[in-house]
């Protein structure tokens, strides 16, 4: 890392000599050139940021060995390094004297040294808390001082992003004869994106690999994993870290003695057990999946980093004044929302009777045809808020209607924070699909509304999907349906699986009948056109084509009571302090 520190410094010295050397011919020239501030370069960066490590050998083959490969690809960058793990910076500090910033220290080097562009690439796996809080930091330095600044994604955040990693896990694959697997740990998170394991899985699957995912502080659990292992007749397995580097979780939880780890309690199930014990970041391919999306990042193509947040206005509170404002996309649908948003908002207000209950939409369009043609006015959640700060709420709690925590949930939650210093206090609910243990949950509430599944019958449920990294809850989803042993399917309209990779697991299973059901709110366009429709594009139509029976349930989500007991209960732990 000092080396390419002092690379960078001998370069920028000899452009400074260069410069006085330039302005001296300037002036002794016959015929003047051009000022030399033209062609003055600016001043780049690349901020490498991990959790990091204090194994020195681990540390030089990971995290040094991506830093040298991304110095080595974009030299008119220097390269700088951050830790997010404050533990390990104190304990390189106190033990080894190596000092590491953390991303603030960084960013305000970066800023006092006048450097004008900053890429941040952190080398996460996924978009989880430790990213989120990167994004958060990093907000408070996209004020315009730098002319770009740009985040690079991690590793598992496009869904195109995960066959680019299962064919690098590839590279460090043994030969895997029969009865034999190799068993993946990821660390896991109560995060939304912990979702990334299960579509991580999916794609292996796909690429019909004896490779199986699990991790230790999320799901899958490793009962999970053994539960697959032993119906698949597996007898030998390779236990290897999902994670940057193999760090204490590696040595000790995976391939530890003590009876809890994965190792030993592998074996006690009566697997032999090998194990590999390097990172990701000591293989080539992912090295080359972080120089990829710093490339792309640098081209404009990286993820947005927040504005710093205009608060606004504290309010003049009216002691105990509570409100409750539902926050949905909106339907159009008079009868729908009926039975579904408005059901929803009648339990909540129900439930917490010390709570005003208040309505917004978060979809322009609907808000306007409503107006237009119905004459009834809907707010924005940003008109709602505004409305309850006029009127002196003291506390307000917002329960999105969402599915899942993507693009329209994090643009409620921007919208939310906004508000922190307005009212003495504001939180906000999480969506159905947001922590692991919601996956289950979820599921048993669908099971209210499935039909009696008869051998060579199945239900395949309709998404919404998005491109949005939590469009791998579907993925999650469909691996709790599994679990139960339900002969449900999962596809999405706008992501994915697509309706091909429904199609496939339909005929691999011998599915001759199906009923199709919308994983929405509400049962709208999607539902009544896209799914059921009669247009040759239709889900409907393209079954039928396939030589299935098919079947229509056009009912949304939240007409089914015990989705609605779930938005209920993920009101209350906000309430409690226990969501976002």
């Amino acid at each position: 890392m000092k080396k390419v520190k002092i690379l960078s410094f001998v370069l920028a010295l000899t452009l400074v000599v260069a410069g006085f050397a330039g302005c001296g011919q300037k002036e002794a020239a016959a015929d003047p050139a051009p000022a030399k501030e033209e062609s003055k370069e600016v001043k780049k960066a690349i901020l490498v940021t991990s959790f990091g490590t204090s194994y020195a050998d681990t540390r030089k083959v990971t995290i040094e060995a991506v830093e040298e490969k991304i110095a080595k690809e974009f030299p008119e960058y220097e390269v700088r390094r951050a830790f997010t793990s404050n533990i390990i910076i104190k304990k390189l500090k106190e033990r080894d004297n190596i000092e590491v910033d953390t991303v603030v220290e960084a960013m305000d080097k970066l800023k006092t040294e006048g450097f004008k562009e900053v890429i941040v690439q952190p080398l996460h796996i996924m978009p989880g808390a430790e990213y989120s809080d990167i994004r958060e930091e990093l907000r408070a330095y996209n004020d315009g001082t730098f002319e770009k600044f740009v985040l690079g994604r991690p590793i598992l955040t496009h869904q195109d992003d995960y066959q680019v990693a299962v064919d690098a896990l590839k590279e460090q694959l043994p030969e895997l004869k029969e009865g034999q697997a190799v068993v993946v740990m990821g660390h896991g998170t109560h995060h939304p994106a912990n979702a990334s394991y299960a579509d991580l899985q999916n794609v292996i699957d796909k690429n019909g690999l004896s490779v199986y995912v699990g991790t230790v502080e999320g799901y899958p659990e490793l009962d999970d994993v053994i539960k697959k292992l032993k119906k698949d007749n597996i007898k030998e397995v390779t236990l290897m870290p999902y994670m940057v580097v193999a760090g204490d979780h590696a040595n000790n939880d995976m391939a530890g003695d003590e009876e809890d780890s994965w190792k030993t309690i592998l074996k006690g199930e009566g697997f032999t057990v090998n194990t590999y014990l390097h990172g990701l970041g000591e293989n080539a391919k992912y090295q080359d999946i972080y120089l990829d999306h710093v490339k792309t990042a640098i081209e404009g193509e990286g993820e947005v980093i927040p504005a710093p947040v205009e608060s606004v206005e504290k309010g003049q509170w009216q002691e105990g004044k509570k409100g409750m404002l539902v926050v949905s996309f909106g339907t159009s649908y008079a009868d729908t929302r009926k039975l579904t948003i408005e059901a929803v908002e009648e339990k909540i207000d129900k439930a917490f009777p010390e709570y005003e209950v208040r309505r917004a939409f978060t979809s322009n369009i609907i808000i306007k045809k409503l107006k237009d043609r119905d004459n009834i006015s809907i707010d924005t959640p940003e008109e709602a808020l505004n409305k309850m700060k006029e009127e002196g709420f003291e506390e307000v709690v917002v329960q999105p209607l969402h599915v899942i925590a993507g693009a329209e949930y994090n643009d409620v939650l921007e919208v939310v924070k906004k508000y922190e210093e307005t009212f003495k206090t504001i939180k906000i609910g999480t969506p159905i699909l947001n922590t692991p243990a919601d996956y289950k949950t979820a599921v048993e509430a669908l099971k209210a509304q499935l039909p009696e599944i008869k051998e060579g019958q199945a239900v395949v449920v309709m998404g919404h999907g998005t491109h949005h990294p939590a469009n791998a809850s579907y993925a999650c989803l469909q691996s709790a349906i599994d679990d139960e042993g339900l002969n449900v399917f999962v596809g999405t309209v706008e992501g994915y699986p697509e309706l091909d990779d429904v199609i496939e697991k339909l005929k691999e299973k011998k599915v001759k009948e199906v009923t199709l059901m919308p994983y929405m709110l509400v049962a709208g366009d999607h539902a009544s056109n896209d799914m059921a429709g009669d247009e040759e594009d239709s889900w409907k139509t393209i079954l039928k084509g396939e030589g299935f029976t098919v079947n229509t349930y056009l009912h949304g989500l939240g007409e089914n009571a015990k989705y609605q007991d779930i938005y209920v209960e993920h009101a209350k732990k906000a309430i409690e302090g226990e969501e976002e």
